[in-house]
């Protein structure tokens, strides 16, 4: 992201608003609506992250972050693609650890064990929603990111 954003205040007043490179669009684009989803689930993960124990996870949880900033750049019209392109290596490798400490599962997982599962559960369904409106914009590396998000966190939920 650049350096120089600022908001400016008043701009978005007549319902339009501003991609990279200053392309003004409707608020309602759908390109408007995915990243104000991922918005919120970055917020999300930043209530989770202020609730979790391990440094470890913390880490992983700002690295997420990061990437969904990239992803949400991406959609916006920034050059992020090389970003979010080793966003999907890392999180694929995050995923690999994390799924080696997973026993079988034979029934579905109800959210509720305690607040930060149920948390990380509903992070992950916002990721998924992400992924569903991200592929309809054929934003496909934010759409493969935010798909492997929601695995990632279906096993970072399973731990806690």
């Amino acid at each position: 992201m650049s350096e120089k954003f600022k908001p400016a205040i008043g701009s978005g007043d007549t319902g339009f608003t501003e991609l990279f490179g200053g392309k003004r669009i409707k608020k309602t684009d759908l390109r408007i609506k995915t990243n104000a989803l991922i918005d919120e689930l970055n917020s999300l993960l930043g209530v989770i992250k202020a609730g979790l124990k391990a440094e470890k996870d913390k880490k992983e949880i700002t690295d997420i972050q990061r990437s969904l900033t990239a992803a949400s750049g991406f959609i916006a019209g920034a050059r992020t693609s090389n970003q979010v392109k080793e966003s999907i290596t890392d999180i694929e490798i995050l995923i690999s650890g994390r799924s080696k400490h997973l026993p079988s599962l034979k029934t579905f997982i109800l959210p509720g064990k305690n607040r930060i599962e149920a948390l990380i559960h509903l992070s992950r369904s916002r990721a998924r929603l992400c992924e569903l409106l991200s592929w309809r914009l054929k934003a496909k590396l934010p759409a493969i990111y935010l798909n492997r998000l929601s695995d990632y966190l279906f096993l970072l939920s399973n731990g806690k």
